[in-house]
């Protein structure tokens, strides 16, 4: 087994969302465009914030907030009104990659009497990486990470094991056929008195 597939198995396993999920609001004043207002936990300020028609793959809008915020407003434009439902996330970036919250509830923007949304059909997903803080919000990943690691030390073990064994095996070998000295030595006779 490749220590790769090890790594990459328990950081798959490990991987929550962001949590909880960003709250949107909807507001409007009067004669204005209408806005939604995402927010995210007070632990994500300066996220990058996505604003998704319900059922599209790609976000109709995408706003970082400004650093030490954790909210962004969203105008609707005429072009994104075409849709009348719509769901936003946060993200945020770790040090190595970004991480990814659920979808918020759904935000019904100029319903009429017929107010809902259709269910979404698939929403984009991305293979979210743990921070230090949802680390120690979810514990889900800490049994595949200890299985690993102890996977991991005792390949380590076995590995030092067979290194020692062919060593000892290499140097009795060697104690066995010493070869003579290339210099023998002589005594000389000790002088008579």
């Amino acid at each position: 087994m490749r220590l790769e597939f090890l790594l990459f198995v328990a950081g798959a396993m490990a991987a929550p969302r962001l949590s909880p999920p960003p709250l949107g609001l909807l507001f409007q004043e009067d004669g204005g465009s209408p806005k939604i207002i995402c927010l995210a936990p007070r632990s994500y300020p300066g996220s990058t914030f996505e604003l998704f028609a319900t059922g599209a793959d790609f976000p109709a809008q995408s706003v970082s907030a400004n650093p030490g915020q954790h909210k962004v407003d969203f105008t609707l434009d005429g072009t994104a009104l075409a849709s009348r439902c719509y769901r936003c996330r946060y993200r945020s970036y770790n040090g190595s990659a970004w991480q990814m919250s659920a979808f918020s509830m759904e935000i019904v923007v100029n319903a009429s009497g017929d107010a809902g949304c259709h269910p979404p059909t698939t929403a984009p997903t991305g293979r979210p990486l743990p921070t230090s803080t949802t680390l120690r919000q979810d514990r889900s990943w800490l049994l595949p990470v200890a299985i690993s690691v102890a996977v991991l030390v005792l390949l380590l073990l076995a590995a030092a094991v067979v290194v020692a064994c062919r060593g000892s095996r290499r140097l009795a070998g060697r104690k066995r056929s010493t070869p003579p000295p290339s210099f023998p030595m002589t005594t000389a006779p000790a002088p008579s008195a």
